[in-house]
């Protein structure tokens, strides 16, 4: 791991520059610790892929006291984390894939066999951003990896889900993007009346469930009524 001065009240944990699920483990462990050490001084802590940017006050520490705190911290060992993977139902119907038709065609698939492909892995949660709750999925299988859109949407549904280059992710809100949607999930994924205000976070699995038409319909009722209770497997 490296340390850099980003400002004068920001320094960065750089622990490799390429992107792999063992770097971003040791970005998200050495960020719990950071937290259950409460730091004087720090104001926020944002994980990336390989990074960890640490802001803090500066009329309350420097960089050189952060560092050396940080530099002698204990990490826990990931080993002992519980998997967590929160299984999100998706409907994958014509009518909310706005662009799987397209996508199959792209890499001579049926759509069946996308949303086959889509559906069978286990994806690890990078990292959120973007927007609240958006979550950066790493594990796409590379025989449906697809470049952005070359003319973004101005307005993609909140809940949509897609695929951009070897990544797949969610949108919590309506907003612009040039992702490729291939379904919708019913749920709300970020929820400021929740808690949790957004169901899963950094390091945590996301499973989608192809479901149809009509579970979309029930799906949405019962989140709509709050008693929709997400479905989470818990392992070592």
């Amino acid at each position: 791991m490296k340390f850099f001065d980003v400002s004068e009240n920001c320094i960065s944990c750089v622990f490799n520059e390429k992107i792999a699920p063992d770097i971003n483990t040791s970005v998200i462990a050495l960020s719990r610790a950071i937290e259950q050490a409460q730091i004087e001084g720090i104001t926020e802590l944002v994980n990336s892929y390989n990074t960890l940017v640490i802001y803090f006050n500066d009329d309350i520490t420097t960089h050189d006291e952060l560092k050396k705190h940080i530099s002698e911290l204990k990490i826990a060992d990931s080993n002992t984390e519980k998997k967590r993977t929160f299984v999100i139902p998706v409907c994958y119907d014509k009518k909310y894939a706005l662009d799987l038709e397209e996508l199959a065609a792209a890499h001579e698939l049926t759509t069946e066999e996308v949303i086959q492909i889509h559906s069978e892995n286990e994806y690890l949660v990078y990292m959120l951003g973007f927007m609240p709750g958006f979550p950066y999925l790493g594990g796409l299988d590379e025989r449906i990896a697809t470049p952005r859109r070359s003319s973004p949407r101005k307005a993609i549904p909140a809940g949509s889900v897609g695929i951009a280059a070897n990544q797949t992710g969610m949108y919590p809100l309506q907003s612009p993007g040039g992702w490729n949607i291939i379904g919708q999930t019913p749920l709300k994924l970020y929820d400021p009346n929740r808690n949790p205000v957004v169901y899963y976070e950094a390091g945590d699995y996301i499973k989608y469930e192809p479901i149809t038409l009509e579970q979309f319909d029930e799906i949405k009722r019962q989140v709509e009524a709050g008693t929709y209770e997400i479905q989470v497997k818990e392992e070592k």
